[in-house]
């Protein structure tokens, strides 16, 4: 029997437009560093190297497919992303082929930290992440704007304070 979850996607809150640009940055990056590892066996081949054909180019149009694939999916991933602050507990959402929804209790939360990598820091955003007493869970809140995500570490640590109380 499925039981009807008690908050619709709507009532998340989605990560920042600003987070997709960052998920493409490091697309752009990973896979031209890629990219270029895949041109070795042409460049092999231009120094006169024999190597087939075949070679040469399957390295270059597998590298360029899965590229392709993984750039269809950024804005669905970045969609996907969200959180939800309840009484009792907060709610983390993530995924797109391979949802996932950690709900943590404030009681049992352990410490919240907010961190922003280079890419983030030049949009202004930063990670949230709460880790939990006991099973070692830990939640990550992605494409927080810098000042919502230090507010919303206050507010956790205080709704986990009282919790504990």
């Amino acid at each position: 029997m499925a039981t009807a979850t008690p908050w619709s996607p709507s009532s998340f809150t989605p990560a920042h437009r600003d987070y997709a640009k960052v998920k493409l940055t490091t697309w752009a990056i990973t896979w031209g560093v890629i990219l270029l590892a895949s041109l070795v066996p042409a460049v092999l081949a231009a120094t006169g190297a024999g190597i087939a054909l075949w070679l040469v180019l399957a390295p270059i149009l597998l590298v360029l497919l899965l590229a392709l694939l993984a750039l269809r999916i950024i804005r669905r991933q970045v969609a996907a992303l969200g959180y939800l602050e309840r009484e009792e507990d907060f709610i983390v959402r993530s995924g797109v082929m391979w949802r996932k929804q950690v709900v943590i209790p404030y009681g049992r939360m352990q410490y919240v930290e907010v961190n922003s990598g280079p890419l983030e820091r030049r949009y202004g955003l930063c990670q949230l992440t709460l880790n939990t007493a006991g099973t070692g869970a830990t939640a990550h809140v992605y494409g927080l704007p810098e000042r919502e995500g230090q507010e919303l570490r206050e507010r956790l640590v205080a709704a986990g304070e009282e919790q504990m109380l």
